[in-house]
């Protein structure tokens, strides 16, 4: 029997090696855009604390000059929150753009392994083939055929 050998082993191999090397800078992206989800949260966080420690400064009544202070270190938080948030969105397209290529990555693949599957389909029934015709061929060495009796059972 003839070991099976697909003609596109190569491109099979050069897929599955794309598919993971997409599937590692995918992940690196989500792992990019986990991060600027967490700075953005801490950065609102952030703004949030801020906003409640003004509220009780002006309860508590400060000078005016505290209350600069305190607008320009919010004005501060808002651009680092703005920029964070930038952040967010650059990585979640950065990440929905390397999702989309694990997707091409991975349909190109499933094509060259469904080539493969049919090759393969191909040479177990040209084998089943060629075993069967052995057989018969041994089939044949082994039983002699009469062909004196053949003729006379023609005759009946």
């Amino acid at each position: 029997m003839k070991r099976f050998r697909s003609r596109v082993t190569a491109l099979r191999e050069l897929r599955q090696r794309r598919e993971e090397e997409t599937l590692q800078v995918h992940a690196r992206a989500v792992r990019n855009r986990q991060a600027a989800e967490a700075q953005f949260q801490e950065c609102l966080g952030a703004l949030l604390r801020h906003q409640q420690e003004v509220q009780t400064d002006l309860m508590r009544g400060c000078p005016a000059s505290r209350l600069v202070q305190q607008d320009g270190y919010r004005l501060l938080l808002e651009q680092r929150c703005h920029e964070s948030r930038q952040q967010v969105v650059e990585a979640s397209s950065a990440a929905a753009a390397s999702l989309q290529a694990v997707l091409l990555s991975r349909r190109d693949r499933e094509l060259v392994e469904k080539f493969c599957a049919k090759e393969l389909v191909d040479h177990q029934r040209e084998q089943l083939k060629e075993d069967q015709k052995n057989l018969d061929e041994m089939a044949l060495r082994r039983r002699p055929v009469d062909f004196a009796a053949l003729g006379t059972s023609q005759n009946l």
